[in-house]
């Protein structure tokens, strides 16, 4: 896995995943784990200060955290001002939440099909939240993302790489 700031110009990657994670870092733990044993992907961090060149990239994963029932304002954000970067490209979404609610995944999934792209799949697993009301009960989804949320993550990216070769 390399977290560098912009694949290399001399050949293109196969595959990038930008995430956005606060509060419990749900998400990049889930990612950084998931992808740590996969060759030619890159895990960053989405931030406003920098982009990679989207280009370089074959396949681009969409990671986030939910939070009020939608993907990170700085991951909306993002998709925003990328729409044409965005357009026509073949996407996954990767997502934690406490409540993990597949209409989460099929929301985003919508979302990025009305940007243009092309989206090959979705993986969600429970992350711990203590946001909102479920601070006051100490929090749901204790100890997730765990080595088994890992693995099938990982199982779903080796299928994504597999179906999009």
């Amino acid at each position: 896995m390399n977290e560098s700031k912009a694949a290399p110009e001399a050949r293109k990657k196969r595959c990038l995943i930008l995430y956005c994670s606060s509060h419990h870092q749900n998400t990049e733990t889930l990612v950084k784990k998931a992808a740590a044993q996969l060759p030619d992907i890159d895990v960053i961090p989405l931030s406003d200060d920098s982009c990679p060149e989207l280009s370089y990239y074959e396949l681009i994963g969409l990671a986030s955290g939910i939070y009020m029932g939608r993907p990170h304002a700085a991951m909306q954000s993002f998709l925003e001002s990328h729409q044409k970067e965005m357009k026509g490209r073949r996407v996954f979404t990767m997502l934690t939440s406490g409540a993990n609610q597949k209409k989460y995944g099929t929301a985003f999934s919508s979302l990025l099909e009305g940007y243009g792209c092309t989206v090959l799949g979705n993986y969600q697993c429970k992350g711990f939240d203590t946001f909102g009301p479920w601070k006051l009960i100490g929090g749901i989804a204790k100890g997730h993302p765990d080595n088994s949320d890992v693995a099938g993550a990982q199982a779903f990216l080796c299928g994504i790489l597999r179906t999009a070769d």
